[in-house]
């Protein structure tokens, strides 16, 4: 897919969000990567990753975790 906005545009625009539309932005680009990489897209995106204020960082090492099962299990 070509853009034209670059990311040096965008980030700014993205830092001025409030929190929850973060959080629903990254959650949607970790769709997105996992989608490029062949993994399930509801293992990142369903009950495995809880994205409340308290748990980001836990979800973020889940996400981690998972990406990492993925690439070893070869698929």
């Amino acid at each position: 897919m070509e853009t034209n906005i670059s990311t040096n545009q965008l980030l700014p625009t993205l830092q001025v969000l409030p929190r929850a539309d973060k959080l629903r932005i990254a959650q949607f680009l970790i769709s997105q990567v996992a989608q490029e990489e062949g993994i399930d897209s509801s293992s990142v995106t369903g009950n495995n990753l809880d994205w409340k204020r308290d748990e980001t960082s836990s979800a973020a090492n889940t996400l981690l975790n998972l990406l990492a099962e993925e690439k070893q299990s070869g698929t």
